[in-house]
């Protein structure tokens, strides 16, 4: 519960510095953008040590994987309707197979949404310059709203909340049936 709650902390923290990054111009932004960077690294090395003690279900595991990849490949990071969306029902799939520590979870794919959107865009670049597309990377902070990013933490948390109310009205949770922990 004590890396839970500090990877949680440090993801928050993430948010709101990446956030006055995008207000801010120069300098300044762009050291807090790279502050907000290794802040939001580090809550996803915390966050994935919590969730590695309260699960060891290859399923759960995967299910985190392929949905924070799904949202690194389809979330822009300037698109606030999308990441509510998509943050909301990923927070949501992935309580609804997790056994155990469920928000846990939720938040893990935000903070794991980082890295993978940073290895989506390499993946990208890689495909456009194999195809003889001019390949960049953005390196200045995204232009986005700076709420998006403390947004995907709501929008996964309160999806994951959704879910797990709805879970506790089942009688036999679709966790316990495909996500045991054993």
């Amino acid at each position: 519960m004590r890396y839970e709650k500090l990877g949680s902390m440090l993801l928050i923290g993430a948010t709101f510095i990446v956030g006055a990054s995008i207000v801010l111009d120069g300098e300044i932004a762009r050291t807090l953008n790279g502050i907000g960077g290794i802040a939001w690294f580090a809550a996803a090395g915390v966050l994935a040590v919590a969730a590695s003690g309260s699960s060891r279900s290859p399923l759960v595991w995967a299910a985190a994987v392929l949905l924070t990849t799904l949202v690194a490949f389809i979330i822009r990071p300037s698109d606030l309707l999308l990441a509510i969306v998509g943050f909301g029902l990923a927070g949501a799939a992935i309580v609804w197979l997790a056994p155990s520590h469920e928000l846990l979870w939720a938040t893990l794919i935000v903070g794991l949404y980082l890295p993978f959107h940073i290895a989506a865009a390499i993946v990208r670049m890689i495909g456009r310059s194999l195809a003889g597309i001019e390949a960049t990377i953005r390196t200045d902070p995204p232009p986005t709203a700076p709420l998006v990013p403390l947004v995907m933490v709501i929008a996964a948390t309160g999806g994951g909340l959704v879910a797990q109310y709805l879970a506790k009205r089942r009688p036999l949770r679709a966790r316990e049936r495909l996500a045991p922990d054993a």
